[in-house]
């Protein structure tokens, strides 16, 4: 009787355990699922935030223009790796998670093993004969239940260590990309000549040779009529206007040659030109 009250303590014990496992790994793998979704919404705001890069880019100066657009390459190539990233951890982290959520935990029936001792007690109690015999059938199946446990467990444990393996792995690799990737740009970043900018700025600011701004035709023929005379105003304002076109010529000969000298090409662009090369 002993041995029959022993089993089913082990029994109770045993379904403890299973239902511990049910309940939590059914909660790691829906939090593993929206980990990944959100992940995949980060890889979404990421990819519009690079449109917008490159959008800004178009309307600055030749040394702000060349640092936004590796940042948008740049970053637009870290989203490739985190595509990647969302379709690893969906295949070799959540589909593992269910199927061992589901399929292992479905194969455990513990509530036999007790069925079997409480039967087993029946039997005791109306045939005293056939307590050994009784007794021996219910070790048999608390031992069978056991080994059922025990490969239970087993698995679990080699599942959880080969897909938080996985896990880990997958971050690892994507941050370590990523860190590359943003070191680059970093570089680039910091490499970026303020002053080439400023300089650029100025120069569409500055004095032309009579002493005036470069400004629209209407405030220069108020500030002209204020001073000058009818006919000083307009010869003055064709001097400007050739001399402004002269000057024109001459700042976008200095930006296109400038540009020239200017090659600062990001990670993703160096990345690319080295695969066309290996093909």
């Amino acid at each position: 009787m002993n041995n029959l009250l022993s089993g089913d303590v082990q029994v109770k014990s045993m379904e403890q355990t299973v239902k511990y496992a049910e309940q939590h790994l059914g909660e790691i793998c829906s939090l593993m699922a929206s980990y990944t979704r959100k992940t995949a919404k980060l890889r979404d705001k990421a990819d519009l935030l690079v449109a917008q890069l490159f959008d800004f880019s178009s309307r600055e100066d030749t040394e702000v223009q060349i640092g936004l657009k590796n940042i948008a390459e740049d970053l637009a190539m870290v989203q490739d790796y985190r595509q990647a990233q969302v379709q690893r951890l969906e295949t070799r982290v959540v589909a593992p998670l269910k199927v061992t959520d589901v399929a292992n935990i479905d194969n455990i029936s513990p509530t036999d093993g007790r069925k079997n001792v409480v039967t087993v007690s029946c039997v005791n109690r109306q045939a005293e004969v056939n307590a050994q015999k009784a007794s021996t059938n219910a070790q048999r199946s608390i031992r069978q239940l056991e080994e059922t446990i025990k490969d239970f467990q087993r698995q679990k444990l080699e599942d959880i260590k080969r897909i938080f393996t996985d896990f880990i792995t997958l971050e690892m690799v994507f941050h370590a990309k990523a860190l590359e990737i943003y070191t680059h740009t970093h570089h680039s970043l910091e490499a970026i000549n303020t002053q080439r900018d400023l300089e650029v700025v100025r120069q569409k600011l500055q004095l032309c040779p009579e002493g005036h701004h470069s400004v629209s035709p209407t405030v220069l023929t108020v500030f002209i009529l204020q001073s000058r005379s009818t006919l000083q105003c307009q010869r003055g304002m064709e001097e400007e206007e050739e001399e402004e076109e002269k000057e024109e010529e001459e700042f976008s000969e200095s930006v296109t040659e400038a540009g020239r000298h200017i090659s600062r090409p990001s990670y993703a662009a160096r990345h690319a030109e080295l695969r066309r090369w290996q093909k």
